[in-house]
């Protein structure tokens, strides 16, 4: 399987020492994503648990009207990570004895990843990616007593601290998938990637989603830094370390780096923690072994994660197989990477162009349908999220047949060419121009309310209007009917067909008013 992501090796490499806020973050991160709103009963446990009065009583009764949030809880709660041995039978039971704060953090761990669940069909390997976090969060539990941290939050920060690489994969998934190959190719840490293609980290990314989310700051904030830890404040530098070295052991179990993320993870409990290597490798062992268990309790395949010191006896009889020398497995090794990288840039290049072929239409450049009705969903729903102004705009050629008829398609052609250029010159960056289809175009314009769109509409048709179009030896002069629709936002039942619908209806209202005219409604 092809590595993914990786914590590990974060930090100190980081070529950008400009150090931001969550808030300075949430604003960038505002101008070019729209983060997924919380799941409702996340809302609600956390607005439970601020309420010193009632919030016992008020989080047992939200968690237990979910029978299956309610089971899951009951089993961690019975595990080998709380050891209370069966002992625990009911929600009120439950946080009698774990308290309010680990029960929230455990229910909080399920209902998130419930969310994030993935599709199977995927490019993005969701079980691999959850694999890999919940055993960096057992990890972060398990060394947090050894650094003298008390705190039940840092399972939940060591399980979500990579949970920005799925925002950015929903929402970038082309730029994302490039982050992936050029991390697996080059071995460059793949935050440093990140910020060079998009302009952000993914731990910065999913610190401002749980702060907005309304998560506390003990949660968000060393997850916030864990790719910066020389930058994160005192009060939360040895959460940072912790999930840093938890990302190293996780990665000891699911990287293709394991060697030398063992070497890391040595070096720092020896160091860092004062453990002989026996208490490491038990430690390490007993990370595979617990996570094993967790993994069942997230509804994932559990006990296929070896524990370290059996990859090693399996590797030992492994190596005595062999019957190639150390040199020529070298030899064989660099080959190979010098033809992975060789060519990876060649793949790049090559998914970059087909992608852009994929969503441009050939004739005339701009882009195509199936663009449009992708890009339309998002714009839609981001103009309902934030209730603001969406408008779009139909506009075809008039008589353009008979321009086909009279003078050939190739003419048609060239009239065609000349009007999407035209059209690229009058509109806003920000707008999205598109090739409807045949002589028909379409214009998206974010943000922009009715007052907006028959200003641009009016500049459109009178450009076009005024546009001369040398074919053989005629001049050409075409004209075009606009129609239009513009949403304000605040109208949850307004959908892309209301709006096509709508835009359709206003063109043809143009055409039997005369032609060369423009009708803009509003939905």
């Amino acid at each position: 399987m092809p590595e993914q992501y990786s914590s590990a090796g974060a930090g100190a490499a980081d070529a950008s020492r400009n150090v931001q806020t969550v808030g300075e973050v949430q604003s960038l991160i505002s101008q070019k994503i729209e983060l997924p709103s919380p799941p409702n009963i996340v809302v609600r446990i956390l607005e439970a648990v601020q309420d010193d009065d009632s919030c016992f009583a008020e989080l047992g009764k939200i968690i237990s009207a979910d029978p299956s949030l309610t089971a899951k809880l009951l089993r961690v709660a019975n595990s080998s990570m709380y050891g209370f041995g069966g002992r625990v039978k009911s929600i009120e039971n439950a946080l009698a004895i774990l308290g309010i704060n680990t029960l929230k953090n455990i229910a909080l761990s399920f209902i998130i990843v419930r969310k994030l669940q993935g599709d199977s069909s995927s490019a993005f390997d969701f079980e691999y990616f959850w694999k890999r976090s919940v055993t960096a969060a057992v990890a972060a539990r398990m060394l947090a007593p050894l650094a003298n941290y008390d705190s039940d939050d840092i399972f939940v920060s060591g399980l979500l601290q990579d949970i920005g690489v799925l925002v950015f994969f929903q929402h970038c998934t082309d730029t994302y998938m490039e982050v992936l190959t050029l991390k697996n190719s080059t071995e460059t840490p793949g935050h440093l990637i990140e910020r060079q293609l998009l302009g952000l980290c993914h731990a910065e990314l999913g610190g401002a989603l749980l702060k907005g989310w309304g998560l506390p700051e003990s949660i968000y904030l060393p997850l916030f830094y864990h790719h910066r830890e020389d930058c994160a404040p005192d009060r939360h530098r040895v959460a940072v370390d912790i999930l840093n070295l938890a990302g190293k052991i996780s990665a000891v179990y699911h990287s293709s780096q394991s060697r030398n993320n063992v070497a890391d993870v040595y070096r720092a409990l020896t160091d860092d923690y004062g453990l002989a290597e026996k208490d490491i490798k038990d430690l390490i062992d007993a990370v595979a072994t617990r996570s094993n268990e967790v993994l069942s309790f997230f509804d994932m395949p559990g006990g296929d994660i070896t524990p370290l010191s059996e990859m090693l006896q399996e590797a030992n009889q492994e190596l005595g197989k062999l019957n190639c020398s150390y040199e020529q497995l070298v030899m064989d090794l660099k080959q190979a990477k010098d033809e992975s990288i060789k060519y990876v840039g060649k793949l790049l290049d090559a998914n970059k162009k087909y992608r852009e072929l994929a969503y441009r239409d050939e004739l005339t450049g701009l882009y195509n349908n199936r663009y449009f009705q992708e890009v339309m969903d998002k714009e839609l729903e981001r103009a309902r999220r934030y209730e603001h102004a969406l408008s779009l705009l139909f506009f075809d050629i008039d008589c353009f047949k008979q321009i086909n008829d009279n003078f050939g398609h190739l003419a048609g052609d060239v009239v065609l060419r000349r009007l999407a250029e035209q059209i690229l010159q009058i509109m806003r960056g920000s707008d999205i121009v598109v090739r409807y289809g045949g002589d028909e175009f379409a214009v998206i314009m974010p943000e922009t309310g009715r007052e907006g769109i028959e200003i641009f509409a009016e500049r459109i048709r009178r450009g076009i209007e005024e546009m001369t179009i040398p074919v053989d030896q005629a001049q050409l002069q075409v004209s075009i009917s606009v129609g239009g629709a513009t949403f304000k936002g605040k109208n949850p039942q307004v959908d892309k067909m209301t709006m096509l619908s709508a835009a359709d209806k206003a063109i043809y209202q143009a055409k039997r008013a005369g032609r060369n005219r423009i009708n803009i409604v509003e939905v």
